[in-house]
């Protein structure tokens, strides 16, 4: 089940004229496996946890250019902030690389291409080749004693750490063959094959599905009503808003087996304040070992207490 709503500039939710459809494959910046992803299927298992996404745009204050401002979210107990610095690159110095000064700017797209991470293959030594699997996309890493002169540095960090240990900094979902999705995804080999396909494997596991970066996944159950907070993300500058409250109780019609009822989750939250969006997906699952054409109808009752 998903919904999405629109708000205005005081932060009034309404249920979109046009709600986005739920999608049954990945969507991506541009190429698949070449760009970032922009949006994850949504017909999947129920989640573990909540994921909470923004995609946006970074807007510096007052829409005066800076080099260096910073962006933020809140949903509830989920927070966080990103440093968005302007245009820089790896240029010789004295002593070796440096940083150059950050160039002015009023706006920058938060996608993994401009944080941490990418890849290396400069040098003619295979065995020099270095790969970030958290972000093959981004930017700003180079093989120890490479040449790094003109390579672009990240836009977005963590406000504190090293980078290099602190990842990617983002607000968009993960690639379920980035890590560290790809480590939940399970073991695919020839018994797998023989003895299992075309099934998940023995040691999948749940969180593969969890696509929100981990610090934006929701530690407790979100169940609307919870506020949300939204820092230079908007050209205004702030937005805020609650959750909308919503119950979902699906009723499953099984032919000779009378009807089952199952509750869904919130699986995922969606912000897009450049379309000043709001998208909430749930999901539910039903555990039947019969036939499929035994499955008659699911009804879905609807509750929303706001907007």
């Amino acid at each position: 089940m998903k919904a999405s709503f629109d708000w205005d500039a005081a932060g009034r939710l309404r249920r979109s004229d046009r709600q986005v459809p739920p999608l049954i494959a990945p969507e991506y910046h541009g190429d698949p496996g070449a760009s970032s992803l922009r949006y994850e299927a949504d017909l999947t298992e129920p989640k573990p946890l909540t994921d909470v996404l923004v995609q946006g745009i970074a807007h510096a204050p007052g829409h005066r250019a800076s080099t260096e401002f910073h962006v933020a979210f809140r949903l509830g107990a989920v927070r966080k902030a990103l440093t968005v610095r302007g245009d820089r690159t790896w240029a010789d110095g004295r002593w070796g690389a440096r940083a150059s000064a950050a160039m002015p700017v009023t706006q920058v797209p938060i996608v993994y291409e401009r944080c941490f991470g990418g890849q290396d293959l400069t040098s003619d030594d295979p065995s020099r080749h270095v790969y970030d699997p958290r972000n093959p996309v981004g930017c700003g890493l180079a093989a120890p004693g490479g040449d790094r002169s003109g390579h672009r540095l990240p836009n977005f960090e963590y406000p504190d750490g090293d980078v290099e240990k602190t990842g990617p900094a983002c607000f968009g979902p993960i690639d379920g063959h980035w890590s560290p999705r790809r480590e939940a995804m399970g073991t695919y080999d020839d018994a797998w094959r023989a003895h299992r396909a075309p099934l998940l494997a023995e040691d999948w596991h749940p969180r593969s599905l969890q696509c929100a970066p981990l610090d934006q996944q929701a530690r407790e159950p979100l169940r609307g009503g919870e506020p949300v907070d939204l820092l230079n993300l908007t050209p205004s500058g702030r937005v805020q808003f609650d959750l909308p409250r919503a119950d979902f109780v699906f009723s499953t019609r099984i032919d000779g087996h009378g009807v089952e009822e199952h509750a869904a989750h919130l699986s995922t939250v969606l912000l897009e304040p450049e379309q000043a969006r709001l998208t909430m997906l749930w999901t539910t699952a039903l555990t039947y070992r019969g036939v499929p054409e035994d499955l008659d109808r699911t009804t879905v009752h609807e509750a929303f207490a706001a907007p």
